[in-house]
């Protein structure tokens, strides 16, 4: 029984870096947009299902947060937030 306690309380957690330019976009968004955001980036580092899908043509993911896009370069355990922002400007280069 002390065991299936131990390992359910394990969890394997994704470590997340968010770069400047990400970190710029969300500190300009509304606290309710960017605490979704972060709930979402803290639900995939632990391993829930998220709405994720690999980008064409790039090494990068995006994980869609209702309006709002993250791209996101998952290298295993590290997870870097690229940008994050509204899905129409979020794409461009």
């Amino acid at each position: 029984m002390l065991v299936d306690l131990i390992a359910e309380s394990y969890i394997a957690m994704k470590q997340i870096v968010i770069s400047r330019e990400a970190q710029k976009s969300l500190s300009l968004m509304q606290p309710k947009r960017r605490a979704a955001i972060y709930a979402k980036l803290d639900a995939y580092a632990l391993g829930q299902p998220v709405d994720i899908k690999k980008l064409e043509g790039r090494d990068y993911y995006r994980i869609r947060v209702g309006r709002d896009r993250i791209i996101i370069d998952d290298q295993g355990r590290v997870v870097m937030v690229i940008e994050a922002g509204p899905r129409g400007s979020i794409y461009k280069e």
